[in-house]
């Protein structure tokens, strides 16, 4: 077919194009038009300078001042964004579901007396939609608009979400503080305080304590929870006697954050229940926050020395030696494997995620140093290391050196019954183990159970290795080899 040919059907297909993008296009606006006719307010969300809700002799009142919406009755005090956030969308986008004209009797509907009435300002004018019965046998609720007499109706959907209570509006976030300003954390209890700074990006210190090791991942997790806890209730009016919530400087637990901003201050008293009653400082309201949160102080002042072997960075590790003397296997990083040797010359090789999964387990090991101690001094191990480990870095630079010494009994059982005594001894075996980052080491006592089974995880990366050298080599002297 020519050129000359095909310029009708190219005219032709233009044409189409044409009237159907026209139509479309046409279509498409009459049902803006129409979806726009829909709705109740002709408004955008940050048209919005005030909102009241009345239900009642009851009002809620909030004011947005410097883009920030605050209640201002029948409390002052900051509010809930992402609540009234959603409120003022609600209100943006309301549609009606039918329009039933016009009404002088408003009673049959509820809106002689509504149950909720929304007061709102928007670019400077006065609206207000009045809420009254839901539609008998309908998933909808009579409406107002403004001074507008024509009965309409919205959705219930649209009815729940605009009728927010105190509670749910009220700003529940228990101490307002940004993680990457914070500098320091002190906990103060009936019985101890404690004080500690941040020394870099996961790493903190005790102030005044500076051979103590601190678990910062720990400490990090405990200003998480403190950062997200939430007020499940307040106390209306505030209670005149704390001393009955525990909240009096004798009895409750004081904890201070400090940030480049100021330092934010939550006093934890009493339980009740599975909530705990709290306070922002000396001038803040009283709440009930889940108990949850005073639990996790007390766990993270208990658990805060850290006693694991090693805490150092598993991808600053690009070679890994471990094994008995003379038998140790040595793994090299390569992109997205390790390439493992070991006696004989054996070769193997692991994804890279099997041998670091094997590291983040080697991280779970803890121990407990040792106490200088006249007692018992036969039970000290003696005589050269069982077992070796070292990490180092990209240039060789020693990340940690650990060697396993033996097996040391703490307290042995007495009494007649030796078959008991034996076993009681097992139960108290510990494995003495050195272990240190460059030049430095510590001796420590590692329950022997975990330790084993994290050895027994890299004995089975070494499982498939095979001697290295000619195909031929391997056989030799094996049941597929020939004489």
């Amino acid at each position: 077919m020519t050129l000359r040919r095909l310029i009708p059907y190219v005219v032709v297909f233009l044409i189409l194009a044409v009237a159907y993008g026209g139509l479309r296009w046409g279509k498409e606006r009459q049902m803006a038009r129409d979806e726009e006719a829909k709705k109740v307010f002709a408004l955008q969300e940050g048209d919005l300078s005030d909102l009241t809700l009345v239900r009642g002799k009851d009002e809620v009142r909030l004011v947005k001042k410097d883009q920030i919406w605050r209640l201002t009755a029948p409390v002052d005090t900051q509010a809930d964004q992402t609540v009234v956030a959603s409120l003022l969308a609600t209100l943006a986008r309301l549609r009606m579901e039918r329009d039933l004209g016009v009404e002088k009797d408003l009673k049959p509907f509820g809106l002689d007396k509504p149950g909720l009435v929304v007061k709102f300002t928007a670019q400077g004018q006065p609206h207000q939609l009045v809420i009254g019965a839901k539609v008998p046998g309908d998933q909808n609720y009579y409406v107002l608009r403004d001074q507008d007499n024509r009965l309409l109706t919205i959705s219930m959907g649209s009815k729940d979400s605009l009728d927010r209570q105190l509670l749910a509006l009220r700003d529940k976030a228990l101490l307002p503080f940004v993680m990457g300003e914070v500098k320091g954390l002190k906990v103060k209890t009936p019985k101890s305080t404690l004080a500690l700074e941040k020394t870099g990006p996961q790493t903190w210190a005790w102030v005044g304590r500076p051979d103590f090791r601190v678990r910062g991942d720990r400490v990090e997790k405990l200003l998480r929870d403190l950062h997200i806890a939430r007020a499940k209730n307040f106390l209306e009016p505030l209670p005149k006697k704390l001393e009955a919530l525990d909240l009096d400087p004798k009895q409750r637990t004081e904890i201070t954050v400090a940030t480049s901003a100021g330092d934010r201050i939550l006093w934890l008293g009493a339980k009740k229940g599975n909530a705990v009653y709290a306070r922002l400082g000396a001038a803040g309201a009283v709440v009930l926050v889940d108990a949850f949160l005073a639990d996790a102080v007390a766990n993270t002042l208990a658990s805060l020395e850290d006693r694991r072997l090693w805490s150092g960075a598993i991808a600053a590790v690009h070679q890994v030696v471990w094994g008995p003397p003379g038998k140790t296997w040595t793994a090299r990083k390569d992109q997205e494997s390790w390439k493992i040797t070991g006696p004989d010359q054996a070769v193997t090789q692991q994804p890279a995620a099997r041998l670091e999964v094997a590291l983040w387990n080697f991280q779970k090991l803890e121990g407990e140093k040792t106490k200088p101690s006249k007692a018992a001094p036969k039970a000290a191990p003696k005589g050269p290391p069982a077992f070796g480990l070292e990490l180092l870095d990209q240039d060789g630079k020693p990340l940690l050196h650990l060697e396993e010494m033996g097996v040391k009994t703490e307290a042995k059982a007495k009494g007649k019954d030796k078959s008991k005594n034996k076993s009681r001894d097992k139960d108290n075996d510990h494995l003495v183990v050195r272990t240190g980052e460059g030049k430095t080491a510590t001796t420590v006592l590692v329950p022997p159970a975990p330790f084993r089974q994290w050895q027994a995880e890299m004995q089975r990366l070494t499982a498939a290795a095979e001697p290295a050298g000619p195909p031929q080599e391997k056989g030799e002297g094996g049941k597929g080899s020939k004489k």
